[in-house]
């Protein structure tokens, strides 16, 4: 049988999880790149993969939502209006 003192972390740490794969949840509602069927089947996938399916959305969202990376060399492309 579980100890009491083991209880409250337990429930913090389920607490905490549940959490965090409603936020990822949100995030995905919100992100304008996925249809609505795409987003329902990332929704099964955070929920019926604990923590590895939150993390595995939410590395998709950050990756797709950002910009490309273009490092500052100074150079400019032909055709460019540089000021």
């Amino acid at each position: 049988m579980m100890e009491f003192t083991q209880s409250p972390i337990l429930l913090v740490s389920l607490v905490g999880i549940a959490a965090y794969q409603f936020w990822v949840s949100i995030q995905l509602a919100r992100a304008p790149q996925y249809t609505g069927r795409q987003k329902g089947l990332q929704a099964v996938i955070i929920w019926m993969l604990p923590v590895i399916g939150a993390i595995l959305v939410q590395s998709m969202l950050w990756a797709e939502g950002r910009p490309p990376y273009k490092p500052e060399t100074g150079y400019t492309e032909p055709g460019d209006n540089a000021s």
